[in-house]
């Protein structure tokens, strides 16, 4: 939802709004690559929040989609009101690192065994 409506996630501020949808966008490929791992091949996640839902891939995409939506909206609301740059900043760090996750799940489909 973030990916497709980032102004509402972005508190209505133009500074955020690439970073926001830059977020949504390495996210989603995050949660793609987790649920093509997890539907194809004998991996585990490793969240410990999410981890009781592993055996249903869809339940736990949708889920941490959601928390990731909830955390980007939250992040812009507070942060992202008194502090642009600030906020910006950490919305690019996390679009790395999600973009960084959806990598690690593609080496580890190459690692794992199918299932």
């Amino acid at each position: 939802m973030v990916s497709f409506v980032p102004a509402v996630a972005s508190a209505q501020d133009g500074g955020l709004k690439i970073p926001t949808v830059a977020v949504s966008a390495a996210a989603a490929a995050d949660w793609a690559t987790t649920y093509h791992a997890l539907k194809h091949y004998q991996v585990r996640e490793v969240n410990p929040l999410l981890r009781t839902l592993q055996e249903s891939p869809a339940s736990l995409v949708s889920v941490g989609a959601l928390i990731d939506a909830g955390i980007v909206s939250t992040w812009n609301l507070t942060v992202g009101r008194r502090h642009t740059k600030a906020a910006a900043a950490g919305l690019w760090a996390m679009a790395a690192f999600r973009a960084y996750l959806a990598i690690h799940n593609l080496r580890n489909e190459r690692k794992a065994e199918r299932r």
